[in-house]
C-alpha cells in the first residue's frame, strides 16, 4: 500500500484489527490446504479481506489490487451472512443452494455419462463427519468459496476457482502485511481433528434429516449455517500470539451473530414447514443467551468490527487501545466474559440445530442410515 496519511486512535485500530485478521486468516488457510476447514476459513478471509480492501479505499483512498473476481469474492463474503440481511435475503439464499444443489448433482451425474445402470453407485453428497455428528458438506463447501452453478457443473473448474480467490486473500494479505507465506504461516488456526468422511445421496438424504419435512434447497441451507458454526466452534481458535487469539474471537462472535440472526429470520416460517420446525426453532428464538447475543449492543459491535468502522466509539476508546477494545466499548464486558458467552453460543446453536439435523424422516431413518463411509486412507 502507498503511505497513509496521519490516522487518529479509531483509524489506527480498524487498520490494527484488519492486520490481525488478514494475518490469522491466512495463516490459518496455509495450515488447512489439505484439511476440510479450508472451506470456511476461505469463505472468512474472503469477507476478511474484502472489507480490508475497501476500508483503506473508502477511508484512506488508499487502492489495493487483489486480482481476484469481483463477483466470486461478493458472493463468498455475502454468503457468510446467510439470511440475515434485507427482506428478500432467506429467498435468495435458497435459490442460490437450489442451483448450486442441481448443478452439484449434474458433476456427478453427466447428461452425456454411460452406463447408466451403474448409478446406484454414483452418489452426489460427501459429508465430513466427527462420529454421528455432521461437520461438513460439499455442498456447503461449495456456497462457502462462492462457485457458481455454471462452474459447479465442471468439476475441472472447481480448482481454478479456489486458486483464484486464494489468489486474492494472498494479494491483500501481502499488501498489508509485506509478509512471506512463511512468516504468515506461523500465524492461525492449527488443528488435529481426525475426520471421517461419508458419501451419500441427496435425493435420498433429504426425507431423512430435519424430520422429512424441509425442502432440499433450504435443508443444504440450514445444514451450512450449522456447518458454518461447526467450523467456528471447532476451529477458530488461535495460540500462536495476541493478535491472533483477538481475530479468532472476532471470527467466532460474527459467525455466531450471523448464525443467530438467520435462524431468526427463518423462525416466522416454521409453521408453514411443520412441527419439527417449530419445536427446534422456538427453542432458538426463546433461548435468552442467544437472543441477548443479537441485540443492541452487540449488533453496533458486529458492525463497527467486521466493517472497520469505529467512529463512533472514539471517546471510549483508550490513547493505546487493544484489538478487542471494541468489546468493551460496545458492550461494557470485558474480553474473558464476552469470549465465554460466544463460545456458549456456539455450543448451544450447535447441538439445537445438530439435534433438529438428526431428527428421522417418516420412515425412522436418521442420515447416518443413508450414508456410506468412505476409506480415504486408499
Amino acid at each position: 500500500m502507498s503511505t497513509l496519511p496521519e490516522v487518529n486512535v479509531h483509524q489506527r485500530l480498524s487498520l490494527a484489527i484488519a492486520v490481525s485478521d488478514l494475518r490469522y486468516s491466512a495463516g490459518s488457510l496455509l495450515d488447512a490446504i489439505e484439511h476440510p476447514r479450508s472451506w470456511p476459513f476461505t469463505q472468512w478471509a474472503t469477507m476478511v479481506a474484502f472489507e480490508a480492501q475497501k476500508h483503506v479505499r473508502d477511508v484512506h483512498q488508499c487502492e489495493v489490487e487483489a486480482g481476484w473476481e469481483e463477483m466470486v469474492a461478493s458472493a463468498a463474503r455475502h454468503g457468510g451472512k446467510f439470511f440475515d440481511g434485507r427482506r428478500r435475503q432467506l429467498d435468495n439464499v435458497v435459490e442460490d443452494f437450489r442451483e448450486l444443489t442441481e448443478a452439484t448433482h449434474r458433476a456427478f451425474y453427466p447428461h452425456d455419462r454411460r452406463g447408466r445402470f451403474f448409478d446406484f453407485l454414483r452418489n452426489d453428497l460427501s459429508v465430513v463427519g466427527d462420529g454421528r455428528e455432521v461437520v461438513l458438506t460439499n455442498v456447503s463447501g461449495h456456497f462457502m468459496v462462492g462457485l457458481p452453478p455454471d462452474r459447479g457443473i465442471d468439476m475441472q473448474s472447481w480448482g481454478p476457482h479456489l486458486d483464484t480467490l486464494g489468489a486474492g486473500i494472498g494479494q491483500i494479505t501481502r499488501a498489508f502485511l509485506g509478509n512471506s507465506a512463511a512468516e504468515v504461516s506461523e500465524h492461525g488456526s492449527r488443528s488435529s481433528t481426525s475426520l471421517k468422511w461419508w458419501d451419500g445421496k441427496v435425493a435420498e438424504v433429504r426425507s431423512a434429516i430435519f424430520g422429512g419435512e424441509l425442502d432440499t434447497e433450504l435443508a443444504m441451507a440450514v445444514i451450512s449455517i450449522h456447518s458454518t458454526v461447526q467450523a467456528a466452534r471447532r476451529w477458530a481458535h488461535a495460540e500462536c500470539c495476541a493478535d491472533c487469539s483477538a481475530a479468532s474471537l472476532k471470527h467466532r462472535f460474527v459467525v455466531l451473530h450471523h448464525a443467530i440472526r438467520s435462524l431468526h429470520q427463518l423462525s416466522p416460517r416454521s409453521e408453514q414447514l411443520g412441527r419439527t420446525a417449530q419445536k427446534h426453532l422456538g427453542g432458538i428464538v426463546e433461548s435468552t443467551a442467544l437472543q441477548l447475543l443479537v441485540e443492541q449492543p452487540f449488533r453496533r459491535l458486529r458492525n463497527g468490527w467486521f466493517h472497520l468502522g469505529l467512529g463512533d466509539i472514539e471517546s471510549k476508546l483508550p490513547a493505546d487501545p487493544s484489538l478487542t477494545a471494541p468489546v468493551a466499548a460496545y458492550t461494557g464486558m470485558d474480553t474473558e466474559a464476552f469470549s465465554a458467552a460466544v463460545h456458549r453460543g456456539l455450543d448451544e446453536v450447535s447441538w439445537r440445530v445438530g439435534d433438529w439435523l438428526n431428527e428421522p424422516g417418516a420412515d425412522g431413518t436418521t442420515l447416518f442410515k443413508r450414508l456410506r463411509l468412505v476409506d480415504v486412507t486408499r
